[in-house]
């Protein structure tokens, strides 16, 4: 608490602001501030009372003035425009109504609702003018012009401009993740909310699930929104059909397009599929190639140190999978053994602790009767699916005289020296049978750009896929391809300012960061717009991307 108090020094009264505090259960001053005498401090209020007043706020412009440029350059609104039939009137394009929605959920405006006061509150009004409020029906109604063909002529416009930018892909990594939803399925209405393996663990929630595919600069070049009971196997089917289709109206040669994708993907016929329109890189479960994973160490091959200073090590060799020989490549991490045989000791450990302590319960007879079952559910729950292959149990009956079963649990060692030979690799197979290894190995991995996209689009400071609030399937699409419009946005701006060599959260930290301050002068009600103060980094994306040129005059 701060308070004002007066010292005599040579018999005269001077005042200073203090803050005092408790410091070893004892009241202490911690920090004090000279104010003056009294006729100096009054000296000072008559000064500040003859200062003209100043009002001035702040809004946050980086970001959104960042938004608005990528707009411009895949001319965004526009291709909306082209392919929707609203007739031209006062007011906000369907487009512009897409692109409001969007950067609205870019500033954690996760609902329609809430965009409205957002906006009234943002730099945006200065900019944007339009006789009609943004009400959540508004924008409802806008969403009606968009339905699933007419999101497939903008994804291929989109790309066509990628495309024209010189950012033709030669890759394209596949993957597939899922978003719970609080919307119910009555009567089995929505063919998208279904409750399936959901990666938040929320079962409880209808989800609905998002394949993606993404070129070798991490943007985003086909996405498909399926129900969220549809394995991802059977989804991929679909989609190798719906890449195929986007690189034959793009004029891309499928024959010379790489698709990476991971174990979850597989089956003999979508390698088939595949490998009829275009080459692979693909990984397999460890149980289809087990006698590979014992190859000695020592007949592994240096290829390359990852970019966290990892070794990768790779052994080469020709194996059938699927009923076809493919080039074969097995993967030695020895970062990625390290952090697995930590995680597997650990996880080892806290299941034989808790088998022990089922086991003494057990061994008492004292407390409630238990039957078989209700140790099996226990045991169960104790181990992990993925250890049941390592960690063998045997439940008997309740012997006689006592109250419940007994149990017996031990190590497979025989399953447990595969899971250790298995720890830190990676079963790589292809039909590039002329890459190199390293190319292999190195193509594959990169796939991690793709995991990333993914977590952008769970990450409220970018526009994010759930929680999903929509009941229609058709609103359901939009909110998804509006979040896969904006992963593309920041992806892009992240490539036009690689010279930075900023992460992407650190590239929309700076950007954020750049705030316009409007002043107002109370006798004049005149209002002047500046930009606060930035650092180096931050006046060279602004100048860069001139961003000054959406400031309002």
């Amino acid at each position: 608490m701060t308070s004002i108090i007066k010292k005599m020094i040579h018999n005269k009264p001077y005042y200073y602001a203090v803050r005092s505090a408790r410091v070893n259960g004892k009241p202490r001053i911690v920090s004090q501030v000279y104010l003056g005498t009294a006729d100096s401090i009054v000296e000072m209020k008559k000064q500040c009372e003859s200062l003209p007043y100043i009002k001035m706020k702040s809004f946050e412009y980086g970001k959104l003035a960042a938004l608005l440029h990528v707009n411009e350059e895949l001319g965004f609104v526009d291709i909306v425009n082209k392919h929707t039939m609203k007739k031209s009137i006062d007011g906000l394009s369907v487009g512009e109504y897409l692109l409001l929605d969007m950067v609205g959920k870019s500033h954690g405006i996760l609902s329609e609702n809430g965009i409205e006061e957002w906006f009234k509150k943002s730099a945006l009004s200065f900019m944007w003018n339009f006789p009609h409020k943004l009400s959540c029906q508004n924008f409802l109604n806008h969403m009606n012009y968009i339905d699933s063909d007419t999101m497939k002529k903008i994804e291929d416009d989109l790309c066509r401009i990628l495309i024209e930018k010189g950012l033709t892909p030669s890759v394209l990594f596949v993957d597939e993740s899922n978003w719970f939803t609080y919307a119910a399925n009555y009567d089995n209405k929505s063919e998208l909310l279904h409750k399936g393996y959901n990666k938040k663990h929320r079962k409880d929630k209808n989800q609905v699930s998002v394949a993606l595919a993404a070129n070798d600069y991490n943007l985003p070049f086909i996405h498909e929104t399926y129900p969220g009971n549809v394995y991802d196997s059977d989804e991929f089917s679909g989609l190798i059909d719906k890449i195929i289709n986007r690189l034959t109206e793009l004029n891309i040669c499928s024959e010379d397009l790489v698709l990476v994708f991971d174990k979850g993907n597989n089956s003999k016929e979508n390698i088939e599929q595949v490998t009829s329109k275009m080459n692979f890189v693909g990984a397999v479960k460890a149980n289809q190639a087990e006698e590979l994973l014992e190859v000695p160490l020592s007949k592994y091959q240096f290829l390359y140190e990852s970019s966290d200073s990892h070794k990768i090590y790779g052994y080469r060799t020709k194996h059938q999978f699927y009923g076809t020989e493919f080039t074969t490549v097995i993967t030695f991490n020895e970062g990625t053994y390290k952090l697995q045989k930590r995680t597997y000791e650990s996880n080892m450990s806290k299941i034989i602790e808790k088998l022990e302590d089922l086991q003494r319960r057990l061994e008492s007879n004292r407390g409630k009767a238990r039957n078989r079952s209700s140790v099996e559910k226990e045991v169960a729950d104790i181990i992990i699916k993925k250890y049941r292959g390592v960690v063998k149990y045997e439940i008997t009956d309740v012997p006689e005289g006592r109250k419940k079963p007994q149990l017996k649990f031990w190590i497979d060692e025989e399953n447990e020296n595969k899971r250790e030979n298995s720890l830190g690799k990676n079963i790589l197979f292809t039909d590039k049978h002329r890459w190199h290894t390293k190319k292999i190995v190195q193509t594959y991995n990169n796939k991690g750009a793709i995991e990333d996209d993914f977590k952008l689009l769970n990450d409220h400071l970018l526009v994010p896929v759930g929680p999903v609030y929509h009941h229609k399937d058709e609103n359901i699409k939009i909110h998804v391809f509006l979040s896969i419009i904006g992963l593309l946005f920041y992806r892009y701006l992240a490539w036009e300012t690689k010279r930075y060599g900023f992460s992407m959260r650190k590239l929309v930290e700076n950007l954020s960061e750049i705030r316009l301050a409007v002043i107002q002068e109370k006798e004049s009600n005149k209002c002047n717009m500046i930009m606060e103060e930035m650092s180096t980094k931050q006046a060279s994306l602004f100048s860069f991307l001139n961003l000054g040129k959406y400031l309002p005059s």
